[in-house]
């Protein structure tokens, strides 16, 4: 009985290491046409892959940049600005004021009142921009209520 109790002991002994190393071995988890399956090593893939170098990086970015250069996005929605609109074509906030701003407006896609900042510059989006939604009696006198009363 003291013989198989050692033995047993001395099995233990020699298996347990040899399973802590593998449980710090790294498992990987493969997803192959909806099977899965865990190995030791990494999953196999179907095609060589290349990496880019990065003058192939660099490429693809400048023909990126030069296409978004090409066709700007249209504005998405109200209080859209189109990327290249520089700040200073913007007016700036003149409280409530009715004289004409010192720099010109343009249409960067606002149609509503409340992103405007003067009676001129609602006038100037009425009379010059598509969509506005600024004289809702209209009238012909644009943001009546906030601006231009």
């Amino acid at each position: 009985m003291k013989t198989t109790t050692i033995a047993a002991i001395l099995l233990v002994a020699l298996v347990l290491p040899y399973q802590y190393a593998r449980a710090g071995e790294r498992m990987y988890k493969c997803t192959i046409k909806g099977s899965t399956t865990y190995q030791n090593g990494p999953c196999p893939s179907d095609a060589p892959r290349d990496r880019p170098t990065v003058d192939q990086l660099n490429a693809e970015r400048q023909r990126k940049l030069q296409e978004v250069k090409d066709n700007p996005p249209a504005a998405s929605g109200p209080g859209a600005i189109s990327v290249g609109t520089p700040a200073q074509s913007l007016p700036a906030a003149q409280g409530h004021s009715n004289a004409p701003s010192r720099r010109s407006f343009a249409c960067d896609g606002r149609t509503y009142c409340s992103q405007m900042t003067s009676c001129a510059e609602a006038k100037y989006f009425l009379a010059n921009c598509p969509n506005v939604k600024m004289d809702g009696n209209r009238d012909g006198v644009p943001c009546e209520r906030q601006w231009c009363n």
